[in-house]
């Protein structure tokens, strides 16, 4: 149904809706506390964990469209 729809709107007109996201508030505390984030390292190791999976994922729909 949703895909029948988009499907009417052209796309100039898509290109002008703006989505909106209520974002709730945070408490001043729980920003100005002394707790860090993660580190870039970490990160880092995570983002290059994404990419190897998707790499195989890829891979495997590489062999299956050549197959």
């Amino acid at each position: 149904m949703v895909s029948n729809y988009r499907q009417r709107i052209s796309g100039p007109l898509l290109d002008r809706i703006d989505p909106h996201v209520e974002v709730s508030t945070v408490d001043y505390q729980e920003l100005s506390g002394d707790a860090t984030g993660e580190t870039s390292e970490i990160v880092r190791a995570r983002v290059e964990t994404a990419r190897g999976m998707q790499r195989e994922r890829f891979r495997a729909e590489i062999h299956r469209l050549r197959s």
